[in-house]
């Protein structure tokens, strides 16, 4: 037997008697009570269908003063019962009579009922005599005299009381549980149909403005229903008490079961449950230690875990870094995050080496602000410390040190390619955490040595990549990246309905300069021309050499117009500015060709086959100008998008 089962039991034998007792008790008092209630509800129901009988006398006082007075004031019988009377809305049988001097008696009813012209004259606003025989149906009487000049006027109205009145009045009050019966003098006696008679009754007299008396009654709570209140009020309790013991016995043993239960979910392996420890007593001192075994078991397993998923993140950013080969900046980002990882950093920054120098290229995480100083020198930095020995670097306190961001622990590590020291990555975590230990920094030294060779290898396609789209001579754009990207933006223009423009230069006399000066100089010629070029023109406009001493300039969004503005312009700078080679100043004119698309040319052929006639034309007229080449019209005439920006 369980110890709750055992409680229970106790607990039953002690709680249930006291509970029996306290239910036979209440068993007896309550239909007392019950009684008493019932008569007082009674009682206010007779005195409210009373004061609805008083107001209805007010009422008809009121009306026969009115009356009165209308027909003192010269008014017809027959307009003062139109106003006063049509207006009724009292299905039993109200009625006035008037006594106008001069006139007589004059009657009138609202129900087609017989007119009675001398009705009960006691009015009902006075006591009533409960000796009086009154002609039934018993009547509510108000009558005004008013003395004139003619003789006395005299207004009786009536209102008769029959049961639908009183069905009425009870209405009206809301009453649903009670009997209501009128007693009026004579032995009249008029009842509502809500309900049956009942045995409990009370009587509201009669009394000035209340002709009849009246009674409310209902059956009483108390009788066979109160023996059967007692039966079921002992097995409510019963009930009640048999689960008021289940429930103590529950609760004086739910801590027990508490605590075994968790042993049982921990020995399970659900290290997170916790038990309550406000209780004082042994059973809270054995909650407390059952709480701190866990955690410690919990922080011993998370620890592990995290050891593992630290193991396969590293992995995986291994994996990102290894398909970045070729993507510099995704390769240093990557590296930086594999970093932060193995050494607990919270920000990483690789510095890449120019010159002697160090300069930020990667701050991780993306947002991060990047370090005060921007470009370090070999010494006076940690990251400057690595790169000089060739070896981690680790600060305790960097808050000094112009490379840090957080300005509390720092570790550095060189990026090294064979003998070569490409860079240095530096990671970082605030002052309140740890410093990086041995162990730390090995990883991360660990993870710079192969880093570097994937960055050189990055860095060496980056630089093939240029070269194979850049003129080694003049370091502007070669023959690929003009034909590439003419393609391209004359597709982009005809897309969104723009113009392109096409600028041929083609050097004046340059072979005579050549043999005069000799290649060197001409090569310094040319060189200085592509740096003029691209100094002269927009940064969105790219600047190519097409071949010997032409060069080519891609102009987006140019109209015809403002191409020949532009090829003028370039022609007045070469005109008026020497060019500086070396020693020599060497004085140069040029010829510029312009073509638009789609004005001049329907594709990117076309239009460099046009900008290059131009040019021709232009050397034809004497050279040292610009010429616009020849428009070729559509099926519909020439192109000219309206809509194009000119710029």
């Amino acid at each position: 037997m369980t110890i709750r089962r055992r409680l229970t039991a106790m607990l039953a034998l002690v709680v249930l008697p006291l509970l029996v007792g306290s239910a036979l008790v209440l068993a007896v008092m309550l239909p007392a009570r019950l009684d008493v209630s019932q008569k007082r509800g009674l009682e206010s129901a007779a005195r409210t269908v009373g004061s609805s009988l008083r107001y209805e006398c007010l009422l008809l006082g009121d009306r026969a003063q009115l009356m009165a007075l209308a027909l003192a004031n010269g008014r017809s019988w027959s307009q003062v019962t139109a106003d006063q009377l049509a207006g009724a809305t009292d299905p039993d049988g109200l009625y006035a009579v008037a006594t106008i001097p001069g006139v007589g008696t004059q009657g009138t009813r609202y129900a087609p009922k017989p007119l009675s012209t001398s009705p009960p004259a006691k009015p009902c606003s006075s006591t009533p005599d409960p000796a009086e025989k009154v002609a039934a149906p018993p009547k509510l009487v108000e009558r005004v005299t008013l003395s004139t000049s003619s003789g006395d006027l005299t207004v009786l109205v009536v209102l008769p009381i029959t049961p639908a009145r009183v069905q009425a009045l009870v209405n009206q009050a809301q009453l649903k549980d009670s009997r209501i019966a009128l007693r009026c003098p004579g032995g009249e006696v008029l009842e509502s149909t809500d309900v049956g008679l009942g045995d409990v009754e009370q009587v509201a007299p009669a009394q000035a403005g209340q002709p009849c008396a009246v009674s409310a009654s209902a059956t009483a709570p108390a009788g066979d229903a109160s023996r059967w209140w007692t039966i079921a009020a002992l097995l409510g309790t019963v009930f009640l008490g048999g689960v008021m013991v289940a429930w103590l016995a529950r609760a004086l043993t739910a801590p027990i079961v508490e605590i075994s239960q968790a042993a049982r979910r921990a020995t399970a392996g659900d290290l997170a449950v916790r038990l309550p420890e406000e209780r004082t007593d042994e059973i809270g001192d054995l909650a407390r230690d059952f709480n701190t075994m866990s955690s410690e078991l919990e922080q011993k397993i998370f620890a592990v875990e995290s050891s593992r998923d630290a193991l396969r993140d590293s992995v995986r950013r291994v994996g990102d870094a290894l398909a970045r080969t070729h993507d510099l900046d995704g390769l240093l980002g990557s590296l930086c995050a594999l970093a932060e990882s193995a050494t607990g950093g919270e920000v990483a920054t690789v510095w890449m080496r120019e010159g002697s120098s160090l300069l930020a290229r990667v701050v991780h995480p993306v947002g991060t602000r990047r370090p005060s100083a921007r470009r370090l020198p070999p010494a006076g930095n940690l990251p400057g410390e690595a790169l000089r020995e060739s070896r981690w670097q680790v600060s305790g306190d960097a808050s000094q040190d112009p490379a840090s961001i957080l300005g509390g622990r720092m570790l550095a590590a060189p990026l090294l390619s064979g003998d070569r020291v490409l860079g240095v990555i530096a990671v970082e975590r605030p002052a309140s955490l740890p410093p990086f230990d041995t162990d730390e920094s090995e990883r991360l030294a660990m993870i710079a040595g192969p880093s570097g060779v994937a960055i050189d290898n990055a860095m060496l396609h980056r630089a093939a990549q240029r070269q194979s789209v850049i003129d080694p001579l003049t370091g502007v754009g070669n023959m690929r990246l003009l034909t590439s990207t003419l393609g391209r933006e004359v597709e982009r223009a005809q897309r969104f309905d723009r113009f392109v423009s096409l600028l041929v230069v083609d050097i004046d006399g340059f072979r005579g300069l050549n043999d005069r000066l000799g290649p060197t100089v001409g090569d310094g010629v040319l060189t200085a021309v592509a740096a003029r070029l691209a100094k002269a023109v927009r940064s969105v406009d790219t600047v190519a050499r097409y071949g010997g001493e032409e060069f080519a300039v891609i102009c987006p969004e140019l109209s015809a117009h403002d191409g020949m503005l532009t090829a003028e312009r370039l022609v007045r700078a070469f005109r008026e500015q020497p060019l500086t080679v070396g020693e020599h100043e060497v004085e140069v004119r040029v010829s510029v060709g312009v073509a638009t698309w789609p004005v001049h040319a329907h594709s990117a052929p076309e239009l460099m086959e046009a900008a290059d006639a131009a040019m021709v034309t232009a050397k034809n007229e004497g050279r040292d100008r610009a010429a616009e080449a020849v428009t070729r019209p559509g099926p519909d005439g020439p192109a000219r998008p309206e809509n194009a920006r000119q710029v």
